[in-house]
């Protein structure tokens, strides 16, 4: 990736936590620049930490699964380098197992399972009739639970 914010945050924060190197990817939240800019808030606030995608779309783009320890550079509506959040846990489980717990970490609307599900379903569902596919409540889901470990400043 060729974005100077990007580069900046992750040299700011290597050279602040004394780490040789490392590996981070860099992207923001949902699929459009106003649910970037509202649900990085919500990060920043400590209200979001969690974030949750089908494992299917992760094999769909050809990408790898996170992992406990794993960087982010978040980015902002404008693809501006924003935070770095670190992976502290990942579960993968159906969606029909998600839980309350995970509905209120992942931080929007009221912060539990209904609301979740309400917004998660849908999209889940566009991003595979995109591909293709039907959506069932069997598909697994990749469960990321993240702190923030830097901001810009």
């Amino acid at each position: 990736m060729n974005n100077p914010s990007v580069e900046k945050l992750w040299n700011e924060f290597i050279k602040s936590h004394d780490i040789v190197g490392g590996h981070y990817t860099a992207w923001g939240f949902g699929r459009t620049p106003e649910m970037a800019d509202e649900l990085l808030q919500e990060v920043l606030h400590g209200e979001k930490r969690g974030t949750s995608g089908l494992k299917r779309a992760y094999e769909l783009e050809h990408e790898e699964l996170p992992k406990a320890g794993d960087y982010s550079v978040l980015l902002d509506g404008k693809g501006e380098a924003a935070a770095i959040i670190e992976a502290k846990l990942i579960d993968i489980l159906p969606y029909k197992n998600i839980t309350d717990l995970h509905g209120y970490l992942e931080g929007e609307g009221e912060r539990n399972l209904t609301y979740w599900r309400s917004v998660h379903r849908p999209f889940f569902e566009e991003e595979l009739n995109e591909a293709g596919e039907e959506f069932t409540e069997d598909h697994l889901v990749v469960y990321e639970y993240f702190e923030v470990v830097y901001r810009k400043k």
